[in-house]
C-alpha cells in the first residue's frame, strides 16, 4: 500500500510543479501508466517466465576484437552505426538535453513511481536471490549484461582501429566534442 501511495504522491508532485506546463504532467502520467504493467509483473522475471531478449546483433558477438584481416573505414562506420542503434549514443557523441526542467522532473517522477511499484511487488519474495538463481533468471541477466558489455567494448575497439587508420567520424573518437563539454579535459563516463 505504501508503494502505491508513494507513486500517487510522486505524480501529484509533478502535476503541482508543472501547473504552467500541463504536457509535462501528462507525460509523467502517460509514462507511469505505460510502464505500470512492466513494473507490476516484475516477479515474472524472478521466476524466469518473462525476460528481456538480447538483441540479435549483440547475441552474435562473442569476442569484441574479432575483425576481418582487412577492413575499410566505411565498414567500421557501418559497424559502429549498427552498435549505436542497439547501445544508444556513445560517450563522445554530443547529446544535449534541451527539454524543459518540468519535463525532466516529470520523467524522474515517473521513474520513481515505477521503481516504487516494482520494489513493492518484488520485495515480498522470500530468498529472492536464490529463487532467481534456481529459475535461471539470474543467469540470463548475467548473459544479457555481458552481451551489452561486449557490444560497448567492440564499439570502443572499432573507434580505436578507426583512429589508427585515420578514418573520419564516427569511425574514431570525437575528441573535439569531448573537449567542448569538458573545457579541454577528457572525462570518461
Amino acid at each position: 500500500m505504501k508503494v502505491f501511495l508513494f507513486a500517487l504522491a510522486a505524480l501529484c508532485a509533478v502535476s503541482a510543479c508543472s501547473s504552467r506546463n500541463t504536457s509535462s504532467a501528462n507525460s509523467a502520467v502517460t509514462q507511469t501508466r505505460d510502464g505500470f504493467a512492466d513494473a507490476a509483473t516484475a516477479p515474472l522475471e524472478d521466476l524466469n517466465l518473462r525476460r528481456d531478449q538480447i538483441p540479435p546483433l549483440l547475441a552474435r558477438l562473442s569476442n569484441p576484437y574479432d575483425l576481418p584481416p582487412e577492413i575499410t573505414c566505411d565498414e567500421i562506420i557501418s559497424m559502429i552505426q549498427d552498435l549505436d542503434g542497439v547501445l544508444g549514443p556513445d560517450w563522445d557523441t554530443s547529446n544535449p538535453d534541451e527539454r524543459l526542467s518540468t519535463e525532466k522532473l516529470a520523467d524522474e517522477a515517473a521513474e520513481a513511481a515505477l521503481g516504487a511499484v516494482e520494489t513493492g511487488v518484488t520485495g515480498w519474495i522470500p530468498y529472492r536471490g536464490l529463487l532467481r538463481e534456481a529459475t535461471g533468471a539470474a543467469g540470463h541477466m548475467r548473459k544479457y549484461n555481458q552481451a551489452y558489455k561486449i557490444g560497448a567494448q567492440r564499439r570502443t575497439y572499432l573507434k580505436g582501429i578507426g583512429l589508427a587508420m585515420q578514418c573520419d567520424l564516427p569511425a574514431r573518437p570525437d575528441f573535439d566534442a569531448i573537449a567542448a563539454e569538458s573545457d579541454g579535459r577528457i572525462i570518461y563516463k
